[in-house]
């Protein structure tokens, strides 16, 4: 079965100007969609032997799978890395987490900047800190048990926020204290950094997340801010919903007038006629549906030819309405111009053979002039022509994550007039797929407010900067959101006093909304070009529409720090 996973990552298939990303396929039995963020598909190089805690060396930590309810002795081995190239003792500490991925495709580009750099390398050196890389319980190699289809709720039942966010907390407990002597021989750092004397007693530790791990760099200073000091949370999501109808909000609001209203018109033509009760209309739509995306660029209808009406009513509604959103799916992390952009030049010039017009195609000359438009146009783009490569354990521990506790089902809003997403995705299909993956220890409904204790939308915590992307669509449930249900706070760039809420009434916050930019823009930074790093597959964890959001966080948050760092007090 393929399921409809919260999105996260991706965003859209061939580019214009030829450069192409990878999209997540549809099956006949639902839709996948890719969790927050995705690891880089890259093997992380071996250490050389020589100090291994100065070129990212690969360590593990020993933590109890349950740290609370003694519900099971059992312990595993968390793994993490360590870069100490610029620490000087009395340094920071600079604690980067992957969140849900497997960590070690990610140690190439954030402790050893391949190609650029990476805001937790630059802090270090700014600070003479020590730069860390974090793995989440249930990903990479960090596993209390081994994540499959067999796996079992009284297993599941471990991964949770409040595990989660103690294992990091115990990971930093461990850490040498201060005052014990001086600091270790380089040889004893080298095999076990945990001898370091960084304990956050006598350090302060700053963590930094984008997406996921940016929700848990917030929760972290709330939660624990005795080891926690400060933290960056770009992109972050904090406020847990069942219902997210608002995520392709983001991209409606970015469409050009005469895009938005013909897919508007299509997706609604298409919903109606499958939810009808004409049997040969609804198959020769689906027919039509899968033929487009087996379609390839120059009119190539090879493989489209291929597909039968047989396959066509085996398969299922909400299977073939989904290939209308194919363009989105690499929207969050490219945004309009460099992933959408190209799908609306081919749709409103059908294919470059007319002038667009102001009101779109169907105003002008039907819904049906739209839809075959629309389809010509999904033909053209290769979506399949950059290989794409998935994690199956990392998305079914994420899903185990949404299903029991942190929701964000995208679900179509019909009642929405400008909705581009068909509404055969709905809150009882995500959570039909959640019972049927999870038949054991799974909640009713997602128990968001395990979540959302932490103060949601309305969280006022100090030594915390908040980045967001104007059109993220993960920005909906974060500090920024401009949604109706949302309080509408405001960023600031003011920074607060250290170890003070930023703000009495609650309406606005300490951060910053990046004008036209989506996902995570500003963690890392590409600085050399090059397709091998820059491709769907190596993106990973931020978004590489430009690189005037790394400086420009960076900038703010070195500024914070500079107030900050001074009034922490050794204890």
């Amino acid at each position: 079965m393929t399921y409809l996973l919260p999105y996260g990552l991706l965003v859209i298939a061939q580019l214009i100007d030829s450069s192409a990303v990878a999209s997540a396929r549809t099956t006949t039995t639902g839709v996948r969609v890719p969790r927050l963020t995705f690891a880089e598909p890259f093997v992380t190089p071996r250490s050389s032997g020589a100090n291994p805690t100065n070129d990212g060396g690969e360590f593990f930590i020993e933590l109890p799978v349950d740290h609370f309810d003694n519900k099971t002795t059992k312990t595993f081995k968390n793994r993490f890395w360590v870069n100490a190239t610029y620490w000087v003792e009395g340094g920071p500490v600079f604690a980067f987490d992957s969140g849900e991925q497997d960590a070690a495709p990610l140690v190439p580009y954030y402790l050893q900047e391949f190609h650029g750099q990476s805001a937790v390398m630059r802090l270090a050196e700014k600070y003479k800190g020590l730069a860390i890389l974090w793995e989440h319980r249930y990903y990479g190699v960090s596993l209390p048990f081994p994540v499959n289809e067999n796996t079992t709720g009284d297993q599941w039942q471990f991964l949770n926020t409040e595990q989660a966010l103690e294992d990091f907390i115990s990971f930093a407990n461990s850490f040498q204290k201060s005052g014990r002597g001086s600091a270790p021989s380089g040889q004893a750092a080298q095999s076990n950094p945990l001898l370091l004397p960084v304990h956050p007693s006598s350090t302060p530790w700053v963590s930094l997340g984008g997406s996921y791990p940016g929700i848990r760099a917030s929760f972290l200073r709330i939660r624990n801010p005795e080891v926690v000091f400060a933290a960056w949370a770009s992109s972050a999501p904090v406020q847990a919903e069942i219902d997210m109808s608002s995520y392709y909000k983001a991209a409606e609001r970015s469409l050009t007038r005469n895009c938005s209203a013909d897919w508007v018109s299509v997706t609604r033509h298409v919903d109606d006629t499958l939810m009808g009760s004409d049997e040969t209309a609804k198959t020769q739509m689906r027919l039509a549906l899968l033929k487009a995306r087996a379609g390839k660029p120059g009119g190539n209808t090879t493989e489209a030819d291929k597909i039968s009406e047989t396959t066509a009513q085996r398969t299922s509604d909400v299977s073939a309405a989904s290939i209308l959103m194919d363009p989105l799916d690499f929207y969050q992390y490219y945004g309009f111009k460099e992933s959408v952009l190209p799908f609306c030049n081919l749709l409103e010039t059908k294919n470059f053979t007319q002038d667009p017009v102001e009101k779109g195609i169907a105003a002008q000359e039907g819904v049906g002039a739209a839809f075959t438009a629309f389809l010509t146009a999904i033909s053209e783009l290769d979506y399949d022509s950059v290989p794409f490569t998935d994690d199956p354990a990392g998305d079914r521990s994420w899903m185990w994550q949404y299903c029991s506790e942190y929701g964000f089902y995208q679900r179509g809003d019909r009642n929405n007039p400008l909705s581009i997403q068909t509404a055969f995705q709905s809150l009882d299909l995500f959570q039909q797929q959640c019972n049927e993956t999870f038949p054991e220890m799974l909640p009713a409904s997602p128990q968001t407010q395990k979540v959302n204790k932490y103060g949601g939308w309305n969280m006022n915590p100090s030594n915390v900067m908040f980045a967001n992307g104007e059109f993220d669509p993960w920005r909906t449930m974060g500090l920024a959101s401009i949604e109706d249900i949302a309080p509408k706070r405001t960023p600031s760039v003011v920074i607060p006093e250290c170890n003070t809420a930023p703000s009495d009434d609650n309406g606005t916050f300490f951060g910053i909304t990046y004008a036209n930019m989506v996902h995570v823009s500003d963690m890392r930074v590409l600085l050399t070009p090059d397709a091998n790093h820059s491709d769907f597959n190596t993106i990973g964890f931020y978004s590489p529409v430009s690189q005037e959001p790394f400086f420009t966080g960076l900038g703010l948050f070195q500024l914070a720090l500079d107030k900050w760092l001074p009034c922490f007090k050794t204890k």
